[in-house]
């Protein structure tokens, strides 16, 4: 009776202590909510709630440079938006109202030299559009209307 009670003592502390154990862990939620809260470069995945969001935004390439950034108004892009090569330099920027192109929009290639320039108005091209060779020269102008 005395090795009975031992073991069967025995068999509810390992069980006890394997259920605190178990509770006290975190969910995998948990886990991804404070490697989430961990923002570098490499991790860094906003997650965009249209609805929600409001503010600055910035995207990434796994090496650190910045991808994209611009900023949201009402879960709609607003304002200005610039596009970024892999090599950090700049590669397009435009501005958009509540959610729709307009204004001034110019993209360079990657040496940085100007590609096209023009403006936007309600997401279509409109008005004169210059477009240049990778030298910088004037190559065409299209006039959109």
């Amino acid at each position: 009776m005395k090795h009975f009670l031992y073991s069967y003592n025995r068999c509810f502390a390992v069980l006890a202590i394997s259920c605190l154990a178990f509770a006290c862990q975190p969910n995998n939620s948990e886990k991804q909510t404070a490697s989430a809260t961990k923002a570098s470069p490499e991790n860094y995945k906003p997650q965009v709630l249209k609805d929600t969001i409001g503010g600055i935004y910035h995207e990434y390439y796994q090496n650190g440079n910045i991808k994209l950034r611009g900023s949201y108004k009402n879960g709609k892009r607003d304002g200005d938006w610039s596009y970024f090569y892999e090599n950090g330099k700049l590669w397009s920027m435009g501005e958009y109202t509540e959610g729709i192109r307009n204004g001034l929009s110019n993209v360079y290639y990657e040496t940085g030299v100007l590609r096209m320039e023009g403006n936007y108005r309600n997401n279509k091209r409109s008005g004169p559009w210059k477009f240049y060779n990778e030298s910088g020269k004037l190559v065409k102008e299209v006039d959109f209307k």
